[in-house]
């Protein structure tokens, strides 16, 4: 459930901005946008990269509000599409770190703590009842090991690329009250490898007005005859420093970011399952300030606007991340 950015199963978002991205030449923890970078968005991977030695630490929280369904509307549903799953809220608290081993590479990692509430399931029998179970999932992501490179800095603005591996350390056996145990995309953790790889763009437009353009695609390896569906994350920002002096704090920082993601089908036994899967369109406005030359904090609630989900799938209602960051 929670893999790089949170996101319930099924929930993704659409073409026109992975083309924008593109254009502009554009995991969370492969670039945050701490007291040291541009500006950026919330979500959207910076272009720049730590000086040598310096590190950055990060503490974010994540609140997704899901449509809510009773266990009868579960069930009804089931009974139409075979298995229906659904989630009402879920909260993803995340620690990041990087270090910058010199001053074009940096090397991050990601860890975070799921906990979600009021989960539902239901599944149809060959003889058409319906089995609803019910659970409140909880505990350790999967690990996020990242690099950052950057290939081009100055005026054209700052490009790199980035990569890493999932590591499957997160919980994985969480089970509904039927006995069940829920799917590995529905899971804390995946219990599957995973290759993110993408690239990051920043710039100055102005001496005050940034602009942060990314896009990044992570693999899922098969396990246990299960795939969870490979990822698509792409987005801009745009951000306004509203204090006029670099030198004065606090300093207060406005932006304005669209996000698109896009999950592939999960793929169980060597078959789709129709009810995973799809694209979300997000717009995040945010409040970002620096109180000093080490200590940032970010406040971004996001909201879907278009939201094309595969067969039936409950909608994201909207999400909201509070990040601290400190600089050394």
């Amino acid at each position: 459930m929670p893999c790089l950015l949170f996101l319930r199963r099924g929930a993704t978002p659409s073409a026109v901005i992975v083309i924008l991205a593109l254009f502009l030449l554009p995991v969370r923890s492969m670039a945050n946008h701490g007291p040291g970078a541009s500006g950026g968005g919330s979500a959207v991977i910076s272009g720049e990269t730590l000086n040598q030695g310096k590190i950055e630490l990060s503490l974010r929280e994540d609140y997704t509000q899901f449509e809510k369904f009773s266990a009868a509307d579960a069930a009804a549903r089931a009974a139409k599409s075979g298995d229906f799953d659904a989630l009402e809220r879920g909260f993803l608290t995340t620690v990041d770190v990087a270090y910058g081993v010199t001053d074009e590479f940096q090397l991050g990692a990601s860890i975070g703590y799921f906990v979600g509430d009021n989960f539902v399931s239901a599944d149809r029998a060959e003889d058409g009842s319906v089995e609803v179970g019910t659970a409140d999932p909880q505990g350790l992501t999967d690990l996020v090991l990242s690099g950052k490179y950057r290939l081009l800095r100055g005026q054209p603005g700052n490009l790199a690329v980035v990569g890493g591996v999932v590591v499957p350390t997160g919980r994985d056996d969480v089970r509904v009250s039927s006995g069940e145990t829920i799917h590995p995309s529905d899971q804390p953790g995946t219990g599957r490898w995973g290759l993110p790889i993408g690239v990051g763009y920043s710039r100055f437009l102005t001496k005050q007005l940034t602009i942060d353009a990314s896009a990044l695609y992570t693999f899922r390896f098969e396990r246990d005859d299960f795939k969870v569906g490979d990822r698509f994350d792409a987005g801009v920002a745009l951000a306004y420093r509203l204090t006029q002096s670099i030198r004065k704090f606090p300093q207060f920082s406005v932006f304005g970011e669209v996000n698109n993601v896009w999950l592939q089908k999960d793929r169980e036994d060597g078959a789709d399952d129709p009810n995973s899967g799809g694209d979300i369109l997000y717009l995040t406005p945010g409040l970002r300030v620096r109180f000093d030359p080490h200590t940032a904090l970010t406040v971004a609630p996001s909201f879907p606007v278009v939201q094309n989900l595969n067969g039936e799938q409950g909608e994201v209602k909207f999400k909201v991340a509070v990040a601290l960051t400190y600089a050394l």
